[in-house]
């Protein structure tokens, strides 16, 4: 019953492509909610040895950046958690925190979640994950919203893990070998014969993720340009070195190249050169379109994890849990804003994504 009543708020419905729920989510995501920058949150809460926040067990939430909305994350981390029969509030306490895209600050945000004796602390993205695995030794982390669990060095596999450590994944953000995703871009640029590339060159994964669509663009005669994105500021001067080698089409990878989006879509909007990307949360800024895995289902998972954890149970039994149901959304007004048109059945299949709930 509480699935039934909350899946609502973690579903992506629309009588057209791209909904009011969604904007609703991206705006939750762009404000930051009650996400505390750069790990400040004020005076935290008495902590004590079993990471219990007045008599509530502390749940430290921290995010690598904000490019995710709540329906990811926090929302259905709740569904999950009260599916184990547990109350915020009474027994668990949220704590936010966020590197905002500046990945150097993660580390700072692990070790606050330790100092105040967190009960679990929950790493949001693949840099949040790779900072946990290697100053959280004790305390239980469970990961959501990554692509690669094992190069951040929590595991040989699903079930060989370090015993402090589980969580949720989806290779390639929904998409390994970026086969797909590519194939979206090209139905609806259908003429594109170069693709330019936005990545974090500091994140294995999203390295990863642009050497795969490297390779499929290659296998299907299109050519990929990639320019890395070393922090937010650099993402607008990125944007337009990929805009003045003619690219076709813009795809983004990273954390630290989702924090400088705002940038990236303003270069591209003015040379009307259409952008993709993995988040459907950058749809209401300005993207075309978004092959996504449906991180809202592994949300609910995650927040079952965490409540098992609460209630005594060691991660070291829990195994990874790999999300691998994907959705597609298009903005067809984005898209007319690029001079690109959504093809009909792309749309028919978003609309059919929109309506399947988590």
């Amino acid at each position: 019953m509480i699935r039934q009543n909350l899946r609502s708020a973690l579903s992506f419905r629309s009588a057209r492509p791209w909904a009011a729920a969604v904007c609703l989510a991206a705006v939750a995501a762009c404000k930051g909610g009650d996400t505390d920058a750069a790990g400040d949150s004020g005076q935290p809460a008495a902590a004590t040895a079993d990471g219990a926040a007045n008599g509530k067990a502390l749940v430290a939430v921290v995010r690598a950046a904000d490019w995710i909305g709540s329906e990811w994350s926090e929302d259905a981390i709740r569904v999950g958690l009260q599916e184990e029969g547990l109350q915020e509030g009474k027994d668990f306490e949220f704590r936010m925190s966020s590197a905002q895209g500046d990945l150097a600050t993660l580390p700072s945000l692990i070790d606050k979640a330790l100092d105040e004796k967190a009960r679990v602390i929950v790493t949001l993205q693949d840099p949040t994950l790779k900072a946990a695995v290697q100053r959280a030794k004790d305390t239980p982390v469970v990961f959501h919203v990554l692509a690669d669990p094992f190069t951040a060095g929590a595991g040989k596999s699903d079930a060989d893990h370090l015993p402090n450590i589980t969580g949720v994944y989806s290779p390639g953000y929904g998409d390994p070998e970026q086969e797909k995703r590519l194939g979206l871009i090209r139905q609806i640029v259908p003429k594109a014969r170069r693709i330019g590339v936005l990545f974090s060159a500091d994140e294995p994964y999203a390295v990863g993720m642009k050497d795969k669509l490297a390779s499929a663009g290659q296998r299907a005669n299109v050519q990929v340009i990639a320019v890395p994105v070393n922090n937010v500021a650099e993402g607008g001067q990125a944007a337009q070195s990929l805009i003045g080698q003619r690219v076709d089409a813009i795809e983004i990878f990273g954390n630290s190249a989702h924090a400088a989006f705002p940038s990236i879509i303003k270069a591209a909007n003015d040379s009307k050169v259409p952008v993709f990307s993995p988040s459907p949360f950058e749809m209401l800024q300005g993207a075309v379109a978004s092959i996504y895995p449906d991180f809202a289902e592994g949300g609910i998972v995650a927040g079952r994890m965490i409540g098992r954890i609460i209630k005594g149970e060691s991660p070291a039994k829990i195994p990874f849990h790999k999300v691998e149901t994907t959705k597609t959304t298009v903005s067809s007004q984005n898209a007319q804003a690029a001079n690109v048109t959504i093809p009909a059945d792309v749309a028919k299949q978003a609309a059919a994504d929109s309506a399947r709930r988590p």
